[in-house]
Formats: C-alpha cells, structure tokens, sequence
C-alpha cells in the first residue's frame, strides 16, 4: 500500500511541476493611476518554471499554451521566452506598447538524488501594457 501511495503522490506532483502562467491586473484595478504615456490598459505579470538535467530540459512550463506542461522538449524557462509570453499577452488586451519591463531569473540546484545534476529553473517578467 505504501508503495501504490508513492507512486499515486509522485504521479501527482509530477504533474504539477512546470507551469507558464500570466496574471494582469486590469486598468478598473490601478485606481486611475496613469502608468506610462498613452492610456493604461493593464500590468502584466508573466512566469514561467520548470526541471533540468543539466541543461536539458525535463519538465518546463509552455510559453506557446500557458497552464500546460512540456516533457523534454521546450526550453521556455528564459526570459526571451517569458518576455515573449508577456508581449503577447499585451497583443491581446490590444495594447500598442509595453513599458517599465523588468525581468528575473533563477537556477538552484536540486541536491537530491546526486547533486549538480537536476536544476529548477525560474523567470518573471512584468510589465505595463498602454494604448
């Protein structure tokens, strides 16, 4: 039984690891307060994480469908890619500029099973969408 438990919460939380996700605080949340020239439209927050063996990638979250994961195949967890997702996103509240455009990266090193082999690698970029 405990053995059917692991393998039940390893599926699991497999499953949840890497994600791609964007959050916009509309213009009817900033108060009137003005962002840029030109009318605000929305601040956009866009992040995106995911496992490394080294440099490959495991599990990463997917930059082209949000919300879903990517088995061994996108290396999305760079900021072109999270920036990328953050003008898109921008593009779809028909927004004609990004402003203030600030980025962060992360790698820390998994020391389990063997250590220096398994990375999580993360990126956040914000941004303000004005017409």
């Amino acid at each position: 039984m405990k053995k059917f438990a692991t393998v039940i919460i390893t599926v699991i939380t497999l499953l949840a690891m890497g994600c791609a996700s964007v959050q916009v605080a509309e213009k009817s949340l900033l108060n009137g307060q003005k962002l840029a020239d030109g009318e605000p439209i929305a601040h956009i927050n866009a992040q995106n994480w995911g496992f490394y063996f080294l440099k490959w990638p495991l599990l990463t979250g997917s930059v082209d469908n949000p919300g879903t994961i990517s088995f061994f195949s996108e290396d999305s967890v760079n900021v072109p890619q999270t920036v990328r997702l953050l003008t898109q996103t921008a593009k779809d509240l028909k927004a004609t500029s990004v402003t203030d455009i600030q980025s962060t990266r992360s790698s820390v090193m998994l020391p389990i099973p063997i250590p220096f082999l398994f990375y999580m690698q993360s990126t956040n970029v914000s941004g303000n969408a004005n017409k």
